[in-house]
């Protein structure tokens, strides 16, 4: 059996050996299109072949730029054989329009002060094998300062606006005189603060109540954030033979669509989303008020502590309605001085003042500002003081006035803590947010704290190096990232060392611990700071 298989087997390879294939078998190589890149070079290459491209808004020319495929071809030198297709697709006002190009290069236009944005596919065809090759492009603006901190910085009377653009990427965009570096002049020497009002707005910006005050000593610039632009004549803001002088700070709420500021002697004016400045009508107890410290709560109530008299003031815009008026060339609504003055009244606090072994010790307010407590976050503040070295902490909680006086108690109820000795002074800074109830952030010289009121418990966060200066959230309403979805909490730290700014930013989790930082530097001493962030509605 062995041997049968065995010369079965060879038979067999005899066979293959001698046959002779007779098969045509002749093959052709043919051009192939390789390497397809194009100029400039995308930012984005998703998987696929899709492409992104994103260019800051222009402010005052047009930005053109050109679009070019790179290739090689395997046999043909040339491009005899290629033909190109650009399909271009955008919107002209309301209308969808769709371009086609046939030429190498595309050209596209995107006009300043609006967004824009194309989509684009690209067909590189060869002639001779009749293969395509396609392209997906996205080609849009996006627009300049939104999620972007604003730096007021510099030595009085050569102060800059600068910028922090995109915080959270790897590559910031840092301007250290936005205004010049926009329209190529020098601006805002003599700005003493900022503030932010942001109220909801359509995506094609038809209703703009993305305010940014300048404050000034002599006046305040109403400034469109997003494209450093003014909105109305910064003079004509306040009544003829009215205007201000020595303004030295503002507050303000990004959703609650009004703007105060004081001035040196501690009086207020305040202002609509309509921009134009209305003073303050005090009650006759009052009259005689000198604002120390105020804060401004996303529901418009306003807390005003009084040092000179010792008395803690408020008043609400939504009860006083600060009317939207706008004239129709521009010049001050005389007639809305009426419909929009306010009143400012006090209200009762206990305990601002104690007697121990015959001596009277009065407790200084040091700080005025967002609410912890549910109660108090809406309608509210929080204030920190010390007396006799202890400290304390206040919640004020302004309730609904008519269902307060029908029960005859005061429409603001005040509840003090006792901190017990924790070394606060008027170097202390501090910040709350409404996303750590019942906590709050102070300084010790270089050091941030959190601090917890129901256990009492202080832990440290981060050590800045230097003085710490001023603390703020990016946001009192929800103190978090542009994205909403991301837990962490974003808290920002001036600090000011040989009259060289730094700010350092220290992301913090969910319940309040340090996760990382970043820290931008290059600017002059910092004077004032704040976060803007647009919020639209889709319509």
């Amino acid at each position: 059996m062995k041997r049968l298989m065995f010369i079965f087997g060879f038979v067999a390879w005899f066979l293959v050996g001698c046959y002779d294939d007779k098969g045509n078998y002749d093959y052709k190589e043919i051009n192939t299109i390789d390497g397809l890149t194009f100029v400039p070079t995308p930012i984005v290459v998703e998987e696929g072949n899709s492409y992104k491209y994103e260019y800051r808004q222009p402010a005052q020319e047009e930005l053109k730029v050109t679009y070019s495929p790179v290739f090689t071809q395997s046999m043909l030198e040339g491009e005899d054989n290629v033909e190109y297709l650009w399909t271009v697709g955008y919107k002209d006002g309301s209308k969808d329009v769709v371009d086609s190009v046939f030429t190498k290069e595309l050209e596209l236009t995107y006009p300043p002060k609006q967004s824009t944005k194309y989509s684009v596919r690209f067909r590189l065809s060869d002639k001779r094998t009749g293969v395509d090759h396609f392209r997906d492009f996205s080609m849009k603006t996006k627009v300049p300062f939104v999620n972007s901190w604003f730096i007021l910085n510099g030595p009085e009377n050569d102060r800059k606006l600068s910028t922090v653009e995109e915080p959270d990427s790897t590559n910031p965009i840092i301007s250290q005189d936005a205004y010049k570096d926009l329209w190529n002049r020098v601006r805002f020497q003599k700005a003493e603060a900022l503030s932010y009002v942001n109220f909801l707005t359509h995506m094609d910006g038809s209703d703009k109540f993305e305010n940014l005050y300048v404050i000034q000593r002599d006046s305040v610039a109403l400034m469109l954030p997003f494209v450093l632009e003014d909105r109305k004549n910064s003079r004509s803001l306040f009544a003829p033979g009215n205007n201000p002088n020595n303004l030295a700070y503002s507050e303000s709420h990004p959703l609650s669509r009004y703007a105060i500021v004081v001035d040196d002697a501690g009086k207020f004016y305040h202002s609509g989303g309509s921009g134009y400045y209305f003073t303050g009508l005090a009650e006759a107890d009052v009259q005689n008020y000198v604002i120390d410290k105020i804060y401004m709560s996303r529901g418009g109530f306003t807390t005003i502590w009084d040092k000179t008299n010792r008395k803690f003031m408020s008043f609400d815009p939504m009860n006083n309605r600060c009317y939207d008026i706008n004239s129709a060339d521009g010049s001050y609504p005389q007639e809305a001085v009426e419909l929009n003055t306010v009143e400012i009244s006090d209200f009762p606090v206990e305990g601002l003042s104690e007697v121990n072994n015959g001596v009277v010790h009065q407790m200084e307010i040091l700080w005025l500002g967002q609410g912890v407590t549910s109660g108090s976050a809406e309608t509210g503040s929080t204030a920190i003081g010390v007396m006799a070295d202890t400290c304390y902490i206040l919640y004020i909680e302004a309730s609904d006035k008519e269902k307060s006086m029908r029960a005859s108690e005061s429409p603001i109820k005040v509840t003090r803590v006792n901190l017990g000795e924790l070394g606060f002074d008027q170097n202390t800074c501090f910040a709350t947010s409404s996303a750590y109830a019942e906590q709050f952030f102070y300084t010790k010289e270089s050091k941030v704290f959190l601090f917890n009121t129901v256990s009492k418990e202080s832990v440290e966060l981060y050590d800045a190096g230097h003085m710490i200066t001023k603390l703020k959230f990016r946001s009192d309403f929800d103190a978090s990232f542009p994205d909403h979805s991301t837990p962490y909490r974003c808290l920002g730290i001036v600090v000011n060392a040989a009259g060289a700014g730094e700010l350092h930013e220290v992301i913090l989790d969910e319940a309040g611990d340090f996760v990382t930082s970043h820290t931008f530097t290059g600017f002059g001493e910092i004077k004032d700071l704040i976060f803007t962030t647009a919020m639209r509605v889709f319509l």
